[in-house]
């Protein structure tokens, strides 16, 4: 609402310090004995210099409709009545572009007539019998309808009543014309809040009774840039009522063109995000996650198509020949690829990345220093969420070249970890602890089963250590850490119930012996038999050794820990 105001100010200014003087283009002088009616050129000089202020000639513009029927001043009104047709429409006429030759030959029709304009095809020029070049007759028939779609008759009729004091000019406008556009403005707002009023109260309500979304979707994504439609259509039918000079009104036609344009890219382009989110829908429902992956790609490429397609239309409409203006951005086309060399590569890029996959949305992917969530994949970057929370683009074209580390594949999250046990544990509270973890794993269905270990794995320098190294079986992270956490707690428990105790970095300092006493005494004595006695015990055959581990007995029933595993 904003842009329109801000638009139609200038609008207005423009029309305030333009005014009438803006007439149409001049051609060079001529004698008024020359033939006023030798060449197309001639005949549109004669018809509109000789209407102006300060130069009117009734008798030269009435020879520009001999073929009309009727007495002089019928045919001057006719005249009269077609430049005030030219005039608020905005048709501002350029000699240069009509032909001068006596005989020209219309090209497409083979005939020797000249039209004014492509968008008016009604109004054209005709060769007589006496070599005279005058408005033809379906021409001079069409004018009073040509009259009636341009200027509407109830606005025309209210003109008429105004007192003769609104036809004063100030800066070249008539007073009427003032108040005219003022209240131009004024309706076509309300109407516009009128048409928004509509939609709201009935099509958005229609829209939400229905059991589909996207129709809601469709009507929120149209609102805005129908309502600005619909107001310049209205000002584009009526602007030729306000009777400004031919430069001014011209003026008024493109900018309300332009500005009907660009409604309708808005238009297409919300409509485009409508379609991805229906396709989004769709694709929720298949089995297959690549169309889930191929959707922002469509959806990007429709606004891309829409813009490119409306700027397309706003310049043609506008005269601007694109085939030239696109032949003419061909010769830099070398500069421009050197250019977007990089833009090129990223664009690759993600055509390798779609190609062959290697992430898809919601992934857990490390690629260098970046590590996160893959949000998008884009044209020109991938998105990655991190867990900062931060968002992190990542050219297409490094990550095509890069080493990536998909967690968010992995079937199996793996844990491992070293559990440090004082040194005061008993060798059978070591192996029940053991045993008693690998039993903790074995009843929890989120651990995998075929592939763990759990062992009494080294003296470390304050601890006896016990190496955990086990595979959780599950969907994503967050459940990973809710698994960690039962798993740890039961590890809590079980050292409770054995009665072993997790070490600590320690050092103890023995104060073995002070001047004039023993030293003391480290270990335990025992003779050589004792000593080879223990060997034998621990070796092949030996009652003393368990070299497939503890064997522990519940009401006279050995209990298995998989200790063979």
């Amino acid at each position: 609402m904003e842009l329109i105001r801000s638009l139609t100010l200038i609008l207005i200014s423009f029309i305030l310090t333009s005014g009438t003087a803006l007439g149409f283009q001049e051609a060079p002088e001529s004698s008024p004995q020359q033939n006023l009616l030798a060449n197309p050129q001639r005949t549109v000089h004669t018809f509109l210099r000789w209407q102006q202020a300060g130069h009117k000639n009734p008798d030269y513009v009435v020879t520009t409709m001999k073929l009309a029927d009727g007495s002089k001043a019928e045919k001057l009104e006719l005249a009269e009545r077609l430049l005030k047709i030219l005039d608020a429409r905005g048709l501002l006429i350029d000699y240069d572009a009509i032909p001068s030759n006596p005989n020209y030959t219309d090209s497409l029709s083979g005939l020797q007539q000249y039209i004014l304009f492509q968008s008016l095809p009604e109004v054209y020029l005709v060769k007589t019998s006496q070599n005279e070049w005058v408005f033809s007759k379906s021409t001079i028939q069409a004018i009073p309808e040509l009259y009636s779609d341009t200027f509407s008759s109830w606005f025309t009729f209210l003109i008429d009543q105004l007192p003769e004091w609104t036809t004063n000019e100030w800066f070249g406008i008539k007073i009427w014309q003032y108040l005219a556009v003022f209240f131009w403005i004024l309706i076509g707002l309300v109407l516009m809040k009128v048409f928004e009023f509509f939609l709201d109260n009935y099509v958005s309500r229609l829209a939400k009774k229905t059991k589909f979304s996207w129709d809601d979707d469709l009507i929120d994504s149209i609102e805005k840039p129908s309502r600005y439609i619909f107001v310049t259509v209205f000002f584009l039918l009526t602007y030729s009522n306000l009777q400004f000079s031919v430069t001014v009104s011209q003026a008024i036609s493109v900018f309300l063109e332009i500005a009907l344009s660009a409604a309708v890219v808005w238009l297409f382009y919300n409509l485009a995000d409508v379609f991805s989110k229906y396709l989004t829908v769709v694709t929720s429902k298949t089995e297959t996650e690549l169309d889930d992956q191929l959707i922002p790609l469509i959806r990007k490429t429709l606004r891309f198509f829409v813009l490119i397609m409306g700027v397309i239309a706003i310049l043609q409409n506008n005269g601007i020949n694109v085939a030239s203006l696109i032949a003419g951005l061909g010769i830099g086309g070398l500069a421009v690829a050197l250019a977007a060399r990089e833009t090129l590569a990223n664009f690759f890029g993600s055509v390798t990345i779609f190609l062959d996959r290697p992430f898809k949305i919601g992934d857990w992917i490390k690629s260098g220093d970046v590590e996160g969530t893959v949000e998008e994949v884009g044209f020109r970057s991938t998105r990655i969420r991190t867990f900062y929370n931060s968002l992190v683009s990542v050219p297409n074209s490094n990550l095509a070249n890069a080493d990536i580390d998909n967690l968010g594949l992995r079937r199996y999250r793996r844990l491992k970890t070293v559990l440090n046990l004082t040194y005061s544990t008993t060798p059978k509270q070591m192996e029940a602890f053991v045993e008693g973890i690998k039993a903790i794993v074995k009843a929890n269905k989120h651990f995998r089963q075929d592939m763990y270990e759990v062992h009494f794995n080294s003296f470390g320098a304050h601890s006896l250590d016990v190496l955990v190294y086990v595979f959780f079986n599950v969907p994503d992270w967050s459940t990973e850490l809710q698994q960690r956490h039962n798993f740890f707690l039961e590890v809590l428990r079980l050292a409770k119930e054995v009665g072993v105790e997790f070490a600590f970095p320690t050092q103890t300092l023995h104060m073995d012996s002070f001047y004039k006493e023993e030293p003391r005494k480290v270990g335990e004595e025992r003779s050589e038999e004792e000593l080879a006695s223990a060997v034998h015990e621990f070796g092949p055959g030996g009652k003393k050794g368990k070299p497939d581990g503890v064997r522990i007995f519940r009401a006279g029933e050995e209990i298995d820990f998989g200790a063979n595993k």
